[in-house]
């Protein structure tokens, strides 16, 4: 059976009045099922449902042309953004510079604006200012999401398996539930690199993610990857969104060592999977026992497609 827990009363705490008050007032059938809130500077205050954007009325009726939108100033801007690092900027240049911080209750907040960039390391961005747009992202801890393919690909024990999907497909909410059933019966590291999945607090687990399950919280999958192997020796090891320079590497490095694996990536299809050059290495080495295709839309978080590799 599947339970359904939105982060959205967390993302109230950091909206200005005028936005939460809209928010607040959409019907709560469509409010249950908001996927991101976004405030653009100067411009209309909009949600998405389904991978759908909609202009939001302050009377909370939602519209596909921005007519009687909520307007977003600079203080709406300017206020969310300083919640989300908790009226401390100083302490998270990494966040700032990766255009990302997960706030308190896993909403993963999302920002740009004008880049600074370091002239002494590759034009890198070192910092943003004058931020113009911010994307608070819902974080859902569905109970039940993960079930369809732990029968699938963990009946017979621990198995390793690439979950892949296009943005906002409900890739981590099916990850996070993953990890809550096998981290109850299997010996589980998770490197939360954005701690999107466990929302983790002070060390303490907002989310759940399974009674033995390790959290490596905001290590890079590297690093994270590395000592979880040499020091939790972890019968499954669970991480996000894999494609980067790297990934490859550390995730070869586990299943040498033992390890069965557990990551997502971006591919709106097998195909599109299978093009992907970090991760078609991967399935070429016969790392992945399982490949599994999430839906969008209504089908979002749901099991569209499932392969044995």
């Amino acid at each position: 059976m599947i339970r359904e827990k939105s982060k959205l009363n967390d993302a109230y705490e950091l909206l200005t009045p005028k936005i939460r008050c809209a928010v607040a007032a959409i019907p709560e059938m469509e409010r249950q099922r908001i996927q991101e809130i976004r405030l653009r500077l100067g411009k209309k205050l909009t949600v998405t449902l389904f991978g759908k954007e909609y202009f939001v009325t302050c009377d909370g009726r939602l519209s596909a042309t921005a007519n009687d939108g909520v307007d977003v100033f600079f203080e709406d801007i300017d206020i969310t953004y300083k919640r989300a690092f908790r009226n401390s900027l100083h302490s998270y240049h990494r966040e700032i510079a990766n255009g990302y911080i997960t706030a308190d209750g896993g909403n993963r907040i999302g920002f740009c604006g004008t880049a600074v960039l370091d002239s002494t390391d590759n034009y890198s961005v070192e910092t943003v200012k004058h931020i113009s747009s911010v994307n608070i992202r819902i974080a859902r801890e569905v109970f039940g999401a993960g079930e369809d393919i732990c029968a699938k690909a963990f009946s017979n024990g621990p198995s390793s398996l690439i979950i892949g999907g296009p943005p906002a497909c409900g890739k981590t909410t099916v990850l996070r539930d993953l990890c809550r059933i096998l981290g109850g019966k299997y010996r589980l590291s998770l490197i939360d690199e954005r701690n999107e999945i466990s929302a983790s607090k002070d060390g303490l687990t907002q989310n759940s993610v399974g009674e033995m399950t390790d959290v490596f919280n905001s290590y890079n999958k590297l690093e994270g990857i590395m000592t979880a192997v040499k020091v939790m020796s972890p019968m499954i090891l669970v991480c996000d969104e894999i494609g980067a320079k790297g990934d490859a590497a550390a995730l070869e490095y586990a299943v040498n060592s033992g390890v069965k694996l557990i990551a997502t990536c971006h591919a709106g299809s097998f195909e599109e999977m299978k093009k992907r050059s970090g991760v078609s290495k991967l399935m070429k080495e016969k790392v992945f026992d399982y490949a599994a295709i999430l839906g969008t839309g209504s089908m979002c978080g749901q099991l569209i497609s499932f392969y044995k590799l």
